[in-house]
């Protein structure tokens, strides 16, 4: 492709803009495509915790930071919720059949959610991923965006703070924009689902079964 096509495609798509009379990636662009985006968005980084009991005070039994692009950081979270989660079991005959505590879809959608509408003018915070031995707690800096109240969500209204994250996410099929994902984790999990705004954070609580 020639390089002023190439500029173009950038520039038109919001992956390279105009600042103090020099072109540079975008907040987007770095996220969705940069070369450790984390060297100059800190912010964007993932902290993940797992304790051993129901309190932050509890024995830390891991802690990582997870780094990379949003498609990275959504697979690597995913994956490691997968490997942290309990996975309780019972006996089928001779067979051992283990029990979905929480559906795949539905940690995929929480992540998704976390890093896709998360503020990210908010430079001191970091999403905060914490397994508990009851719970898991998804907790993303900045709150709802716009007229979006708790109630909303819960029937499939969005207003997205981050747009150019929501249209690539999209072409990536991350998430298919049809408002579906909420109602879907609500349906998923029943009364097993908590969202909350505290203070300038959001929190998404997923309720292992007992």
């Amino acid at each position: 492709m020639p390089e002023t096509e190439q500029h173009s495609l950038l520039t038109n798509t919001d992956i390279l803009v105009e600042h103090d009379n020099r072109w540079v990636a975008s907040v987007g662009g770095l996220l969705m495509f940069g070369k450790q985006p984390q060297r100059r968005l800190p912010q964007s980084a993932i902290m993940f915790a797992v304790f051993k009991g129901t309190e932050i005070t509890d024995d830390l039994v891991d802690k990582k930071e997870v780094t990379g692009t949003i498609a990275e950081l959504i697979d690597k979270t995913v994956g490691l919720l997968q490997l942290y989660i309990p996975k309780p079991s019972t006996i089928e005959g001779t067979q051992r059949k283990e029990i979905i505590n929480i559906p795949s879809t539905v940690l995929r959608e929480a992540v998704v959610n976390a890093v896709m509408h998360r503020d990210y003018s908010i430079s001191q915070r970091k999403i905060q991923v914490h397994v508990y031995s009851d719970r898991i707690e998804i907790t993303s800096p900045g709150t709802l965006a716009n007229t979006l109240t708790l109630e909303k969500i819960r029937y499939g209204n969005s207003a997205p703070r981050n747009i150019f994250l929501v249209k690539f996410l999209d072409n990536l099929r991350y998430f298919d924009g049809l408002g579906r994902g909420i109602p879907m984790m609500l349906q998923a999990m029943q009364e097993r689902i908590l969202f909350e705004n505290i203070g300038e954070l959001f929190r998404l609580t997923l309720y292992l079964k007992k």
